[in-house]
């Protein structure tokens, strides 16, 4: 017997997060919106814990400025998966890069969104499918507790 194991806001933030494809980004308004809880401040703060284990630089900012703190690091990321770049104002980056969103903003095909529609759901519902990666987040029931 498999038991779900229960979802909390940054665990389904993060799932999202590894979800995105190299060179595409979300902006963390976008995740708060799939999510359909909290907004861009509570995804940023899920993502200022620095977790090494997700492609931080893949969410940015509404207006696609680089990561404050961490610009150089992210634009070679940004290069090395060929995201599209595109040169602003004194208000980007320091040598005025950022992410050009319209081009480089993931549309997820039907199968991610559903993929997507998953993680929003077993967060609504507090525990999650097998849905967040090939091997799934099912754990053994070991016969303690409900």
């Amino acid at each position: 017997m498999v038991r779900e194991r229960v979802l909390d806001y940054e665990e389904a933030v993060l799932s999202i997060v590894n979800l995105i494809p190299a060179g595409k980004v979300l902006t963390y308004g976008d995740i708060a919106e799939i999510l359909e809880r909290g907004g861009p401040r509570q995804v940023g703060a899920v993502m200022s814990k620095g977790s090494a284990d997700v492609p931080w630089w893949r969410v940015l900012r509404a207006d696609g400025r680089l990561p404050q703190g961490l610009e150089s690091t992210a634009v070679g990321h940004y290069r090395e998966e060929s995201t599209a770049l595109r040169t602003a104002g004194r208000s980007a980056g320091a040598d005025g890069t950022r992410v050009d969103l319209r081009v480089s903003r993931w549309n997820p095909n039907p199968a991610q969104q559903r993929d997507l529609q998953r993680i929003r759901a077993a967060l609504a519902a507090g525990t999650a499918g097998n849905s967040f990666s090939p091997a799934g987040l099912s754990e053994a029931d070991d016969g303690v507790g409900p």
